[in-house]
């Protein structure tokens, strides 16, 4: 469970660019804030996004967006949670923090709205006071370790259920609370060591993260006033009070257990009058445990297993449609996994926009529209049976337009070849053109010709995508890399670009 996992589910802090117009309530653009987006919510009509660069928002289905990144209450860019009930929306934000050469994901606190983003409130990353070492729990004065910092104290999940938040917040556990963040309480799950408690129980462990896998929650689902649900790296538990009493399920104490006891989402479907329980499951600490989802439909006495080995992000449900966004990229079902569906290819026609990995982070539904969103940007595509599902797409991504000049530029710059690849932004001058691309090392030497010969049409912008290996196909070094866009006979554009592993 290291750093670098925990920010593939939330954002790895990809350049982006953004103009727009600066109004009241945010800024508004035709672009999405950025192109790493790990969050999505749909809500009606309304697409939110939670993005490296900030929360947006589109209320025409991705024609245009709202940028709320230049809101005071925000505290930082990175977007780590969203949640929205009717009016309601809260997010949560985070950085990293360099401390003694390791990236610390840290919390900056909460933003939310009461009136669908027209004003916002902020609030600081909940923390404990030193003097916070005992919780009540029934009969039990049970000990705590007070968490005072916000490093390792992200909250990566929030759920809304009728004024009530919850949030999965890591290191500081899971909280609740009534009166829109003024206070929060601290809930009590069970220990590693014990399947279920509830306040009649005589328990002496301490609550310490450091010493239990299952205080260190992830995902939190509220079904109800009563029925809460929260993914921990120790397994997901389920509570039918509210919140008091607590039964886990993980993939040592049960025959038909879940894959893996990391669950990083979990998401609600009803169909036909029954509901199920989605898990996304990853490896934690045993070597039994697996990669893949499970579901339940009988309150997590059982589980179903599917898509063993694969990593998983997020759900979206549409009737007796199943949409999961993976590492592999969006799988479909609709027979409950008996077969599969799967979109890899994400590519947009129309303006030669695309993903050049597969990895999708998050999956909602519009109608019968699909949208996607991932570490390149969002997409969307129709999935009415016209058409084989993912066959065509369209690919929303921000940039900074150059317009007919003779100018290039390079994003993400720096950029990290083992993880990343960086696209070369240019146009035609407004015509058709044939285009070379060549990349040099800081000597000059020739290091990949990207394009020889391409015909690129003149009525849009164009992207060319590097990943930073040679014509060898090598990954190069680390430093200062020039390349040369040709358009025809005319003279060549320069640009530059620094690998930084």
């Amino acid at each position: 469970m290291s750093t670098r996992q925990l920010r593939s589910l939330t954002w790895t802090g990809v350049t982006v660019f953004f103009s727009g117009l600066v109004l009241a309530q945010g800024q508004f653009s035709n672009f999405v804030p950025s192109n790493n987006i790990a969050h999505l919510f749909v809500a009606g009509d309304t697409l939110w996004v939670g993005t490296s660069r900030g929360l947006g928002r589109s209320t025409d289905r991705g024609l245009s967006w709202e940028n709320f990144r230049k809101i005071p209450e925000f505290a930082s860019d990175g977007i780590f949670a969203v949640a929205v009930e009717g009016k309601a929306v809260w997010a949560s934000t985070g950085i990293d923090k360099r401390i003694d050469n390791n990236d610390i994901q840290t919390g900056t606190g909460l933003t939310y709205s009461l009136d669908a983003g027209i004003t916002w409130r902020h609030l600081p990353q909940p923390v404990d006071l030193p003097s916070d070492s005992i919780i009540q729990y029934g009969i039990n004065r049970m000990r705590i370790l007070p968490v005072t910092v916000p490093e390792q104290n992200v909250t990566f999940d929030i759920s809304l259920r009728r004024g009530s938040v919850w949030i999965a917040s890591w290191a500081s556990g899971l909280r609740k609370s009534t009166d829109n963040g003024q206070t929060w309480n601290r809930v009590v799950l069970p220990s590693d060591n014990l399947n279920k408690i509830s306040p009649t129980d005589s328990l002496t462990y301490a609550i310490d993260p450091r010493l239990h896998l299952n205080l260190t929650p992830f995902s939190v689902l509220s079904v109800s006033d009563s029925e809460i649900w929260v993914g921990t790296a120790g397994g997901v538990n389920k509570s039918i009070d509210g919140g008091v009493s607590w039964v886990k399920y993980n993939q040592q104490n049960q025959d038909s257990a879940i894959l893996g006891n990391w669950v990083i989402r979990i998401k609600e479907q009803r169909i036909k009058g029954r509901t199920r329980i989605w898990t996304s499951n990853w490896q934690a600490a045993e070597r039994s445990e697996r990669f893949g989802v499970s579901f339940t439909e009988n309150g997590g006495r059982t589980w179903h297993n599917l898509l063993h080995d694969v990593k998983a992000y997020d759900f979206a449900f549409r009737d007796s449609l199943i949409y999961i966004a993976t590492d592999d990229g969006v799988y479909r079902t609709s027979d409950d996994g008996r077969t599969w569906n799967k979109a890899m290819t994400i590519i947009d026609p129309d303006n030669r926009q695309r993903f050049s990995k597969a990895t999708v982070f998050a999956v909602g539904v519009q109608g019968n529209a699909v949208w996607v969103t991932g570490p390149e940007g969002l997409a969307t595509t129709v999935d009415d049976g016209s058409q084989l599902f993912g066959e065509r797409w369209k690919v929303y991504r921000t940039f900074q337009p150059v317009g007919v000049t003779r100018k290039t530029y390079a994003f993400p710059n720096p950029f990290a070849p083992d993880d990343q690849v960086v696209r070369f932004h240019y146009s035609t001058e407004g015509r058709e053109a044939t285009v070379r691309l060549q990349i040099f090392d800081f000597g000059m030497n020739l290091v990949r010709t990207l394009l020889r010969g391409a015909l690129r049409p003149g009525n849009i912008e164009h992207d060319e995508i590097w990943d930073g290996r040679d014509d060898e196909g090598r990954l190069v070094a680390n430093g200062v890399y020039f390349y040369k866009v040709e358009l025809d006979q005319d003279p060549p554009i320069w640009g530059k670009v620094i690998v930084l592993q």
